[in-house]
């Protein structure tokens, strides 16, 4: 129908391609319904009753114009998607199918997002693409591949249709989870594992991921969109595959996907599906108000002692002063403290915070005295469990009574640092995020034997600091860290694997897994000595299920390329300089190609 049309350049109107959609599930319905919003003639196609009758039933714009059963209108179809559910030997049923009846040159779309292509080819004959993506419901951009025997008029028939329906393709290489999608099931998965172990409610999961990470929705609430019963199979299909194409081999696309969260299979077999079915980690329809948290017994206290001077520290301080706290900062010595000192003043003064009311509540100093005079004492020293054990033990001889002794730290396990001060009623972790002052979580984590006055105290203090709290179990990385470090550490083996590029990968995770920040460019913000350092904690604590770092983080690491902390030194200059040189040495100097410039 549309050979001609295709090669128009310049026309006004999209070509009025007719695109069959196999399979009017989930996926396949919010296709179609994507499709005929754009004006584009869809022919939707199920061998399910029901599912015709859902298609049936949307308003007229988002209405395929035919619904019938499947084969009957693969032969009018300028394009055809099948949308059947994951497992391979479905797809190649259904491909098969499709092959004996499109017309030939047909592209045809498979949303098969763990099975290569190469494994589908066969069926599905010449002119086969795939169509990646997170979320059906969100398809403003999406992954493309190829099968090898795909050539350009396929892929450029695709491409238009996407474009007719305002979906932007972003060219991937062919490997199951391409690069955004499966990078994201990964930490999906990982969040329901938190819920499974009883870590953390789907509330905390989800409220620290947005607020810490700037998602606009947590991963549960997003695993609930995508539908439990489609997740769960799209993570068994990832489960164990090491390699490019699924292929046993270090380093690969599938390294870090651990067997699907058992609580997955535990609500879809109470018909709890997500959004679909109006439950799943979240409630979707009327129900009980949440329980309201326990409140403290007596005041938290207005007195602070914020121990540390670096950044970290007086972030926490500022954010005390502004909360209306009476703060002081303990360093090691006067210098420091003075140091500091200037540093929140500065920051005061630029946020016009600095009136005389505020100027009183803050001292920064180095007698340790004043340890004894206050009623919150939070320890922000360096991320060093010996030195942070010790300043414990100093807090337990020192501190008044039920003086709530809190460690900001953000990888070592509570208890660990806490015990020495033998009171575990009063100790429990207050992770602050950087910055401080601006970020609006904290996570509460409290040790064993941590009071419930002691935690309402802590959630009190956090409140009037503006903060949103969240609670969690005592394990290296708590929530978000857990989460995102394993996630930066994956996104480097795909890069290792030399099937794309950092912008790439940047670019799909922002736009078809919607990341405020590519994990490239979070990696480079964070540093990548950080992230091993925090990725090797991850590894060795108990029921983390991280993965070993990656050894492209090590390789950076060690050759000095942490990030924006060595300008010029980052992780697409030591990729470039690492494909470049045997380049050199393996092609004729007038063969080789320039070396493109560093963003």
């Amino acid at each position: 129908m549309s050979e001609q049309l295709d090669q128009q350049d310049g026309a006004a109107a999209p070509p009025p391609y007719t695109v069959a959609v196999v399979g009017l599930g989930g996926t396949g319905l919010a296709l179609a319904r994507r499709l005929a919003g754009a004006g584009l003639t869809v022919v939707g196609m199920d061998d399910d009753p029901a599912a015709l009758t859902r298609a049936g039933q949307l308003p007229p714009p988002e209405r395929p114009r035919t619904l019938t059963r499947f084969p009957a209108g693969v032969a009018g179809a300028d394009l055809v998607i099948e949308a059947v559910p994951e497992p391979a030997s479905l797809k190649r049923q259904v491909l098969a199918e499709v092959r004996r009846h499109r017309r030939p040159g047909t592209p045809v779309l498979t949303t098969a997002l763990t099975t290569p292509l190469a494994a589908l080819e066969d069926a599905a004959g010449p002119g086969l693409l795939a169509l990646r993506f997170l979320r059906a419901d969100a398809l403003d951009a999406v992954e493309v591949a190829r099968a090898p025997g795909a050539g350009d008029a396929a892929a450029e028939r695709v491409e238009r249709v996407l474009a007719a329906a305002g979906i932007t393709a972003h060219h991937v290489v062919d490997r199951p989870g391409s690069l955004a999608p499966g990078l994201l099931f990964g930490l999906l998965n990982r969040a329901a594992w938190m819920v499974h172990d009883g870590y953390a409610t789907a509330e905390a999961v989800d409220t620290a991921v947005r607020l810490g990470c700037g998602w606009s929705q947590g991963p549960l609430a997003v695993l609930d969109a995508i539908g439990l019963d489609t997740a769960r199979d799209v993570l068994t299909g990832l489960t164990g595959l090491t390699g490019p194409g699924g292929l046993t081999g270090p380093g690969g696309p599938g390294a870090g996907h651990a067997a699907p969260a058992p609580v997955l299979d535990e609500l879809i077999a109470r018909g709890s599906l997500g959004r679909k079915t109006g439950r799943g980690f979240h409630r979707y329809d009327a129900g009980d108000e949440p329980r309201r948290p326990a409140l403290p017994t007596a005041a938290p206290g207005r007195r602070v002692a914020v121990v540390g001077s670096g950044t970290m520290a007086t972030g926490i301080a500022e954010a005390f002063v502004h909360g209306g706290f009476e703060t002081v900062l303990l360093a090691r010595t006067e210098d420091k403290a003075r140091a500091a000192a200037e540093r929140v003043e500065f920051a005061l003064q630029r946020k016009g915070a600095h009136d005389e009311p505020r100027r009183t509540r803050f001292t920064a100093t180095a007698d340790r005295s004043v340890l004894g005079a206050v009623d919150i004492v939070v320890e922000a020293v360096v991320e060093d469990l010996e030195v942070k054990r010790r300043l414990f033990a100093e807090l337990g001889e020192v501190c008044a009574p039920r003086t709530l002794l809190a460690t900001s730290t953000s990888s070592l396990p509570v208890a660990a640092c806490t015990e020495p001060a033998g009171r575990p009623g009063d100790v429990l972790g207050l992770h602050f995020f950087n910055p401080a002052p601006v970020m609006r979580l904290v996570e509460l984590v409290p040790a064993h034997g941590t009071s419930e006055h002691t935690l309402a105290r802590a959630r009190a203090v956090a409140e009037q600091l503006g903060k949103q709290t969240v609670q969690c179990g005592d394990r290296a990385g708590f929530i978000v860290n857990a989460l995102l470090f394993p996630y930066l550490n994956q996104a480097l083996e795909l890069l290792d694997a030399d099937g794309t590029t950092t912008v790439a990968l940047d670019a799909s995770a922002r736009a078809v897994g919607g990341q405020p920040l590519g994990p490239v460019r979070l990696l480079e913000t964070v540093g990548t000595d950080v992230a091993l350092e925090v990725q090797r904690r991850l590894c060795a604590a108990p029921g983390g299920r991280a993965p070993e770092p990656a050894a492209l983080l090590e390789q950076l690491v060690a050759a000095g390329h942490l990030g924006r902390k060595t300008p010029g030194r980052n992780t697409r200059t030591y990729l470039t300089a690492r494909t470049a040189v045997p380049a050199r040495t393996a092609v004729p100097v007038r063969a080789a190609a320039p070396v493109p410039a560093v963003a």
